[in-house]
């Protein structure tokens, strides 16, 4: 943390990163450093390769289009990942930087950063960009404790998904205390939903399959029915209507956002490392949550995400009774 203390102080422009496909945890923590930087009076440009999802649209994130400022800064930082191909369209201009500096708490990839912070026990980036901006001083208003807020909830599954911990709890506290609106936060995050989403249900639900006696379920949209319902899919809490089912273990979705372009998350819910598999595909994640892209024909890709999901089963099962 020294590292990225030193780097934020010394330099006085910065590009910023978060992952395709944002949640609250990619784009509160990438927003909430923004808004940090600014207070210190630096200049700072903040890109995602994807669209803010409409439920949480009240962080007020400011993308930046003009990809020329990248080249220009003295440094940029990657937060909520940990390898280029997760930023997208801005993987190879992050690679040319000078100065590359990573915040995450997703397992490692082999990547060399100039310096990186990165904690897999921690439960979010937001987590960790909290005690980052509590060390550099810098006076938090309630848009910073907001987007703070939104991200370490979110990851957290609202405070129940098994990373949760005591910090957690004692950030969210913290947090509590610069008055935003939390009844207005958790309502968009996990009550929200527009209307045509009985139409995406009934559409998810033609489009999922079991395999393994229903140990896996697929969910697929090609690229018609991704822009027939783009904004729904963008939030990842649109899919949680698999969670949990008996028998269970693997969920996968595969989404064909542009034509032959699929992105892949994956889900588990007991003991299955998802994020052998999604490394498999050139992603990465936790182990519980992770994610990746293909350009592969979708038969080859089904084929070979089950194949790999399958031996990571028989793995994980292997270890439980080891």
């Amino acid at each position: 943390m020294k590292d990225i203390l030193d780097i934020i102080n010394k330099f006085n422009s910065f590009a910023l990163f978060c992952h395709v496909s944002p949640d609250a945890d990619a784009l509160g923590s990438m927003n909430a450093l923004r808004l940090v930087l600014k207070k210190m009076n630096k200049k700072v440009f903040a890109y995602c390769d994807g669209k803010v999802p409409d439920n949480i649209s009240f962080l007020d994130v400011k993308l930046e289009e003009n990809e020329k400022h990248i080249q220009q800064v003295e440094v940029c930082i990657m937060l909520d990942c940990n390898a280029p191909s997760r930023v997208g369209k801005y993987a190879g201009l992050f690679d040319n930087a000078k100065i590359k500096v990573v915040i995450d708490h997703h397992q490692k990839s082999d990547y060399e950063f100039t310096y990186s912070l990165i904690d897999i026990n921690s439960p979010s980036t937001c987590d960790l960009l909290y005690e980052i901006i509590k060390e550099l001083n810098v006076p938090i208003n309630s848009q910073i404790a907001l987007n703070l807020y939104a991200g370490l909830s979110s990851d957290t599954g609202g405070f129940i998904h098994s990373s949760t911990n005591a910090m957690s709890h004692k950030h969210a506290y913290e947090l509590l205390n610069y008055n935003f609106d939390l009844e207005m936060v958790n309502y968009n995050m996990f009550k929200y939903k527009q209307s045509n989403y009985l139409f995406f249900y009934k559409t998810a639900l033609r489009n999922t399959k079991p395999y393994l006696n229903g140990k896996i379920y697929v969910t697929f949209f090609n690229n018609k029915a991704y822009k027939k319902y783009e904004n729904i899919c963008e939030n990842p809490t649109a899919f949680h209507f698999l969670d949990g089912i008996e028998g269970n273990e693997i969920r996968v979705r595969i989404i064909e956002k542009e034509k032959d372009v699929y992105s892949i998350s994956l889900r588990s819910n007991k003991y299955a490392n998802v994020c052998n598999i999604a490394r498999e595909f050139g992603g990465g994640g936790h182990i519980r949550a992770a994610g990746c892209t293909s350009n592969e024909f979708f038969k080859d890709i089904l084929g070979k995400i089950l194949d790999s999901c399958q031996k990571e089963l028989e793995r994980s099962q292997n270890d439980r009774n080891s």
